[in-house]
């Protein structure tokens, strides 16, 4: 007889699948299919912005706007998604993870290059205006 255990929920952490895959830009449909299939079964979400070769970008920076709204695209998608299937008294999880270094990238004297606080309280705005939205 088999110990089934109950699965655990999915955090959607689209960042490190992005990166591990190296999504070029713009995303071809095969790798949004990938996204979906994750949001799909997504319980939480990790809330940080990736491009194809790091982790964590700086979303202040305007030639990374174009990664913060492909997040911004994926995360209402999987917004939509999850309030779809959940109950109506549930509570999503979104965790804005803006890590200072050495998880952010720093410039040559070691230092971030931007704010990492005040660029994870714009992404809690952006998020919040986001999921309004999905209402």
């Amino acid at each position: 007889m088999l110990d089934r255990r109950p699965e655990l929920p999915l955090l959607a952490d689209l960042s490190h699948f992005l990166v591990s895959r190296e999504f070029a830009f713009p995303v071809n449909e095969e790798n949004h299919a990938l996204i979906r299939r994750i949001l799909q079964n997504a319980h939480a979400f990790h809330g940080r912005v990736a491009s194809s070769e790091q982790v964590q970008i700086e979303i202040s920076f305007p030639h990374h706007r174009p990664w913060v709204d492909l997040f911004l695209e994926w995360w209402e998608y999987g917004f939509r998604n999850w309030r779809s299937r959940a109950a109506d008294d549930a509570e999503l999880v979104f965790i804005c993870e803006l890590g200072p270094k050495p998880y952010a990238i720093t410039d040559r004297g070691g230092n971030d290059q931007t704010d990492r606080w005040a660029e994870a309280l714009m992404l809690r705005q952006m998020v919040r205006e986001l999921w309004a939205a999905t209402a």
